[in-house]
């Protein structure tokens, strides 16, 4: 039997919705999730982890995660259609869903148009001035409050470049100090 790989943005059985703290392997474009990843838990008020549930594929060393599979705090990875391959019915079925068609050319010069940012931040204890390393970070646009990414700093306190449409001022850092526990709601 076959199970689809767990990819950025997947929910959980709990509410949540788990980033992939990588951005080397993918397929079609969309990031693997791999054990270890995790989620701040909606439901459970605590962050939970990945837990492996194989060692069939293996990405820098952790294992990929699948649908189905467990975190630490009891949720489980649900699975996510990211593309459409094919459609139910023959060459004389219909559809009720309404198309609307654009013209190759304006769709190309609106996609080239478009100017892309490689943004990075380094994250710097305002008190001792060293670097943070292990940091969990995470990036959201200021005006739809959408979450874009979320990851850990490298060693040298460094996060992911992502690239964006947004402009770096339209962009907000959050960090969280996992050292702590999370206070009850």
């Amino acid at each position: 039997m076959t199970k689809g790989f767990g990819i950025h943005g997947s929910t959980t059985s709990h509410g949540g919705t788990v980033i992939s703290t990588q951005s080397r392997s993918s397929q079609m474009g969309n990031l693997f999730l791999r054990a270890g990843d995790g989620f701040a838990c909606p439901k459970c008020k605590t962050w939970s982890t990945l837990i492996k549930s194989n060692d069939h594929v293996i990405f820098d060393g952790k294992a990929v995660a699948y649908v189905g599979d467990k975190f630490t705090c009891g949720a489980t990875l649900m699975p996510k259609q990211v593309h459409v391959v094919g459609t139910s019915g023959g060459a004389s079925s219909t559809s009720s869903i309404s198309t609307k068609t654009t013209p190759i050319m304006s769709s190309l010069v609106e996609d080239i148009a478009k100017e892309i940012h490689k943004i990075q931040f380094k994250i710097i204890d305002e008190d001792s001035q060293e670097l943070l390393s292990d940091m969990l970070y995470e990036l959201y646009s200021k005006e739809s409050g959408e979450l874009l990414v979320q990851g850990y700093t490298d060693e040298n306190g460094m996060t992911a470049i992502y690239e964006s449409e947004h402009q770096p001022e339209a962009i907000e850092l959050i960090t969280l100090d996992l050292s702590k526990t999370l206070d009850p709601l």
